[in-house]
């Protein structure tokens, strides 16, 4: 009877055992399906310019993507199926002229991933303003409006040409004798290895505030880059 009620004891605890590790793999698969589904839902941001159309005066071309890709005849000198030219400039960069703090290597203007961001964020190209407008006829025209300066509740930061005020971009991430760096960042994004917009910024996903790829309470973004 004791050996019975052993093996009773030991089978209760083997399925409290399963059902807290199912409890567990459930709540992490979870956590994980809604980080994977919250990657990229650049329909329900201010980036989908067809819903926000009214209030940024544009035109609404009835599309989400459009506004910055094209499946043809995008511009060749950014990808991927760029649907906008890239800021003229010229731009004042944040390099070592301006900070002696800066020893990494700054490129001479804003490239890559950090020039698309500037063809609507410097301010001189209209939001709704493209290369290849979608459907073959009948569209109506681009209003060429551009994005707010940012005195408007519905905050939309114009960085105009001047780059000194802004975290630096364009930059070589150092990897080997860093000072005041983590050897990689965890969450931010390099691009050939350089620091531009898109390493903080994903603009396909506003889950954090302001783009950012994660949250930055208490400083935690800019500490997966600066070892402070």
């Amino acid at each position: 009877m004791t050996a019975l009620k052993n093996n009773v004891r030991q089978s209760g605890a083997y399925a409290g055992l399963i059902t807290l590790l199912f409890v567990v793999v459930w709540t992490l698969a979870t956590i994980f399906a809604k980080q994977v589904l919250a990657a990229d839902n650049v329909s329900t941001t201010k980036h989908n310019l067809s819903a926000n159309a009214v209030a940024y005066g544009i035109t609404n071309y009835g599309e989400i993507c459009v506004y910055c890709h094209t499946p043809h005849n995008g511009n060749t000198t950014a990808k991927p199926l760029w649907n906008k030219n890239l800021p003229a400039g010229p731009f004042t960069m944040y390099n070592n002229g301006w900070s002696s703090t800066v020893d990494e290597t700054v490129d001479a203007s804003p490239g890559g991933v950090s020039a698309a961001c500037l063809g609507c964020h410097d301010g001189s190209i209209g939001l709704d303003t493209m290369v290849n407008r979608p459907g073959s006829s009948g569209w109506a025209a681009p209003t060429n409006a551009l994005i707010a300066n940012g005195a408007s509740a519905d905050y939309q930061p114009r960085l105009g040409t001047d780059m000194r005020n802004d975290h630096p971009v364009s930059i070589t991430y150092r990897t080997v004798d860093i000072t005041g760096f983590k050897a990689a960042p965890a969450s931010a994004k390099l691009y050939s290895n350089k620091v531009e917009c898109g390493s903080c910024h994903n603009p396909h996903e506003d889950t954090n505030a302001t783009f950012l790829r994660i949250s930055n309470a208490a400083s935690a973004l800019c500490l997966d880059c600066h070892n402070k």
